[in-house]
């Protein structure tokens, strides 16, 4: 088993009434390694009781299943938060907050900052206040609407400078249903993970030193759970495909396979294949290898034969090669992500859950 590298979060909003399938989404989401809420005060509600009412709910929830949460909070709607919290809070303060605010705020409970905000002369004034930066994050935003996202290299190069401060960092991938309105067009940080199969949009930030993955809007979809669940713990990454016909369905999903420890430029090359016991591999549907595309080597790449490949790139076809079947389109953004040793299971794409 591996060790969890970022913690995991999703969203509910206050709108929102807690019901029978909201706690049924808690349970599901903590079995699936999700470790944090989050949600906003910043909800526009005829009664105002509705917001305390519904935050009392979601921290008694949250710490029924041991979920901490993180609130986004502006000073006017600081009376909202309930009294006596026990649960483990962390609050989001808007802009509008001093650095004295900040100093005496997270000498109660950790803070987290808006990362766009914070500059030199922001971090200069903490300082001087003598703000624990150890007790602070820096929190990005996401973009509801299309366009507006954060720009990669900016982002990378403001997310290394806020960690060479000791901050830790988070970001928003979008979900994939029941999308947020108005706008339903995704709740991301960056730009260009609008649109990204939300699993390689985790492992991107994980690779650029995000310390927490939110996300933004207020549902997963439970074939994406088990996906975050089985790459993160298990370190399996789970693709789901198209075969050409079911021959080859049972060799495919026989087993876990992995990536070989020198990986290859142009393909994934299954080390475990060519290991199992096979008859003669007669050519067949030798056809152009497009990207995602799931390939064996047929009797005539002599002792090649029997290797599976997943092609990274479009390639041509090759009468020693035999196309198999196709990463689905969906899941295409997670072959650029497989690594050298990467474990890898092949998952047939009917069997995925709404």
């Amino acid at each position: 088993m591996g060790v969890l590298i970022v913690m995991l979060g999703f969203s509910y909003y206050l709108n929102d009434p807690i019901d029978s399938e909201t706690e049924k989404y808690f349970k599901s989401m903590s079995e699936h390694t999700f470790r944090e809420v989050f949600t906003s005060l910043h909800i526009p509600e005829d009664d105002p009781r509705i917001k305390t009412t519904r935050m009392k709910d979601l921290m008694k929830l949250s710490e029924y299943y041991g979920l901490s949460v993180v609130v986004d909070v502006d000073k006017s709607s600081l009376s909202y938060l309930p009294q006596n919290i026990s649960s483990k809070l962390t609050l989001r303060l808007d802009d509008g907050f001093t650095p004295e605010d900040i100093k005496n705020i997270s000498t109660e409970m950790p803070v987290a900052l808006n990362a766009s905000t914070i500059d030199k002369t922001l971090y200069q004034q903490l300082q001087e206040s003598n703000v624990e930066i150890n007790n602070i994050e820096a929190w990005h935003n996401f973009y509801p609407r299309p366009e507006t996202g954060l720009d990669d290299n900016w982002f990378k190069s403001k997310n290394q400078w806020l960690k060479s401060l000791g901050f830790k960092t988070q970001a928003f991938i979008p979900g994939d249903k029941h999308l947020r309105g108005p706008i339903h067009s995704g709740l991301p940080t960056l730009e260009s993970q609008r649109d990204k199969n939300l699993l390689a949009s985790s492992i991107e930030l994980d690779k650029l030193g995000i310390d927490k993955v939110i996300i933004g809007d207020p549902y997963l979809s439970v074939d994406y759970r088990k996906k975050f669940k089985e790459y993160y713990i298990q370190k399996t990454l789970s693709l789901n495909y198209c075969p050409i016909d079911d021959s080859n369905r049972e060799r495919l999903e026989r087993m876990t396979y992995s990536n070989r420890p020198d990986p290859a430029r142009d393909v994934v090359r299954i080390k475990e294949s060519r290991m199992l016991k096979l008859a003669s591999i007669t050519p067949q549907n030798t056809v152009e290898r497009t990207k995602g595309s799931i390939t064996t080597d047929n009797k005539r790449y002599g002792r090649y034969m029997g290797e599976i490949q997943i092609a990274k790139r479009n390639l041509p076809n090759d009468d020693r090669i035999n196309v198999l079947g196709h990463i689905s389109k969906s899941d295409l953004d997670l072959i650029d992500l497989i690594g050298p040793n990467q474990k890898i299971k092949f998952n047939y794409f009917e069997r995925m859950e709404n």
